[in-house]
């Protein structure tokens, strides 16, 4: 499963990213890659697979839906940093961190595909985790033991404090906006990605699902649903 991963998170960040068209065509090419699997991530993947196929002629209608739902001032905020409680004083830290793991394992923003977007947009985030899974596979073929350790605890820790933390809550609402069904299926894929990994670490997926949120302009929150305490 964990060669299958890093083809699973390539695509939803490739997916959630700024649409273009060599995007779209690596994520035609990522999503044959993949070899069939079972479980509700693979009904999730089967799901936006057949979609994908009907409707990768739609690049252009995804363009506009993209900017009326995730440009800035839209829906939903793809920035992580725009769910914490306390933005204007927490943002700068949480940035510092966020870049503190890119830095510390050579995930270099310049020669990302993400580049254009800041570091805790949720596209330029599943790409860092997609290149940490590699390097831990990596690190386990050459039976580098010590440097897998390293790398899978990383991985951990940035779910922890941040991927997790309010990817969670970012699928939820694409799932209760109304908008294209491509977004809908690529968030229900990234959000059983998103449990797979829970489980496989034994973090408490259920705490994370409200541990973060914002009401976005627009209503596609509650008011029940408010943040929690930071991890």
């Amino acid at each position: 499963m964990p060669a299958q991963l890093i083809l699973l998170y390539k695509i939803v960040s490739l997916g959630l990213a700024y649409p273009e068209g060599k995007n779209w065509l690596l994520i035609d090419d990522l999503l044959a890659a993949v070899a069939p699997f079972d479980g509700v991530t693979g009904e999730q993947f089967r799901s936006f697979r057949a979609f994908f196929a009907q409707n990768k002629h739609r690049l252009n209608e995804m363009e506009s839906e993209y900017l009326r739902i995730f440009d800035i001032g839209g829906i939903i905020s793809p920035y992580e940093t725009e769910y914490l409680r306390e933005k204007l004083s927490r943002k700068p830290f949480e940035l510092a961190d966020i870049s503190g793991f890119y830095n510390a394992f050579g995930f270099d923003l310049s020669d990302d595909g993400s580049s254009r977007e800041p570091a805790d947009h949720i596209a330029v985030e599943l790409e860092f985790m997609a290149i940490m899974e590699l390097k831990e596979v990596y690190a386990m073929k050459t039976r580098r033991e010590e440097n897998r350790m390293i790398v899978r605890d990383a991985r951990v820790d940035f779910l922890r404090a941040h991927l997790a933390r309010w990817g969670f809550y970012y699928c939820r609402q694409i799932r209760e906006l109304e908008c294209d069904e491509f977004y809908k299926r690529l968030g229900g894929l990234l959000e059983a990605v998103l449990q797979l990994e829970c489980d496989r670490y034994g973090l408490d997926a259920e705490f994370f699902k409200t541990a973060a949120g914002r009401r976005p302009p627009g209503g596609a929150g509650d008011d029940g649903f408010v943040c929690g305490p930071m991890l």
